[in-house]
């Protein structure tokens, strides 16, 4: 008999032949010694457990695979998570692979000792994502960052809509000009939020005065302030791909003693608590986190329990944003 079963065995205090049959599906996995055995498998990461066990028998464990920065939206994210996996009973374990030389080999390994993949990698592109899938078929993965050509199926955010958004709401303010603070152009989100706000501005007959290629960081912010400062360009409405950005654009101004909204206007996006705690509260566009978190695990379960397709063409569900008009965006 293999050491697994005698650990399991002498954490739950059940005979060898009774943890042998749960695991084996020959006891219901809804009677207590069951629950209790099935618990402490999954607990020391017994190796036969997942493939012994069907999911309707245990606790789920569902891996969120990310590319950790440092992000106020990170923190939002792993909480909304934590939250939405509580609620439902699953288990949730976080790995970030930022900085793994081969995340092929490191999902391969993961996948031994959990029931599916939520990926949020927003660097990768969409080889790299085949690379995965060539590696795990037949695997529970999705993802919820987008990419130019989604290889899984995917949630996020409409971040093209939230771009479109915040153009009109400074188009509708009577703003003659527009500028923008751009996020890294490796992740497919900023872009898409800069091409939503190009776009609109574009189709009203305007074009995009200044623009700053940020990285999402508070200093990125900090610096594009000196920078549009330096040209002497004011009166001009400018969109910050993410609230960081925007709030470190804030910062900077107010040590200048220039006026926002004045001198400059501005809209943010993601909506995180400094942008309703920051002097000028900050306009910004909205992402319901929770909502893409709890459509992404249900779908994800329903995946793993077989009652989603595995290997057709990869779907794409956009989750809507809204804008939160606060004290930034327009004269008052």
């Amino acid at each position: 008999m293999s050491i697994g079963l005698k650990e399991i065995s002498n954490l739950t205090g059940y005979s060898l032949s009774t943890v042998s049959r749960v695991l084996s599906n020959k006891i219901s996995g809804d009677s207590e010694s069951a629950k209790k055995i099935l618990s402490a498998a999954r607990e020391i990461g017994y190796s036969k457990y997942r493939g012994a066990s069907p999911s309707s028998n245990r606790i789920l464990d569902i891996a969120l695979i990310t590319q950790h920065f440092s992000e106020e939206f990170y923190a939002y994210l792993y909480a909304s998570f934590d939250k939405i996996c509580s609620e439902r009973s699953y288990s949730l374990t976080i790995h970030s692979l930022r900085y793994n030389k081969s995340i092929k080999k490191q999902l391969l390994y993961l996948s031994q000792t959990h029931d599916g993949f939520i990926l949020f990698l927003p660097t990768l592109d969409s080889f790299g994502y085949n690379i995965i899938k060539r590696s795990l078929m037949g695997y529970p993965i999705i993802s919820i960052a987008p990419v130019y050509e989604p290889v899984f199926d995917t949630f996020t955010f409409d971040s093209y809509q939230g771009g479109s958004l915040a153009a009109n709401q400074f188009i509708q303010s009577r703003i003659k000009k527009f500028g923008a603070i751009h996020g890294p152009e490796e992740k497919w989100e900023a872009e898409l939020r800069k091409n939503g706000f190009y776009d609109t501005i574009n189709k009203n007959g305007k074009n995009v005065l200044w623009n700053y290629k940020g990285d999402y960081s508070f200093e990125s912010g900090e610096r594009a302030f000196h920078d549009i400062y330096k040209r002497r360009i004011d009166k001009i409405g400018i969109f910050a791909s993410n609230d960081q950005m925007a709030v470190g654009f804030i910062h900077a101004a107010l040590e200048k003693k220039v006026k926002i909204p004045g001198n400059y206007f501005i809209i943010g996006y993601d909506n995180i608590l400094f942008s309703k705690i920051f002097y000028p509260k900050l306009t910004t566009i909205n992402t319901d986190v929770d909502q893409l978190t709890a459509e992404a695990v249900d779908y994800l379960i329903r995946m793993i329990k077989g009652q989603v397709k595995l290997g057709g063409a990869a779907k794409k569900t956009l989750i809507p944003v809204n804008l939160v008009v606060r004290n930034t965006d327009k004269k008052r």
